[in-house]
């Protein structure tokens, strides 16, 4: 699978887990990054070393193990966002 399939088909999840559509730039803005990089990424135009790396060392990881990183990650992000509001 082509890191874009990934892009969109984490996109494709997300809308249905809200239950609607989500424009490029909202989902750009939710995940931090400018539209027109979102938009070269979803196209596969350009490919975030980074989260290649990132994809990469999950799949050395058991499910539990890639869940308990990915919960980490988000309670870092909400306590430096509460610390930044």
């Amino acid at each position: 699978m082509e890191l874009r399939e990934l892009i969109r088909g984490a996109r494709a999840l997300v809308e249905a887990r809200e239950k609607r559509s989500i424009t490029q730039t909202e989902m750009a803005g939710r995940i931090g990054i400018g539209y027109r990089t979102y938009l070269e990424y979803e196209r596969g135009t350009n490919a975030p070393l980074a989260m290649k790396a990132l994809l990469n060392l999950l799949t050395l990881l058991d499910d539990q193990e890639v869940v308990r990183v990915v919960r980490e990650w988000t309670q870092h992000k909400e306590v430096t966002n509460e610390q930044h509001q």
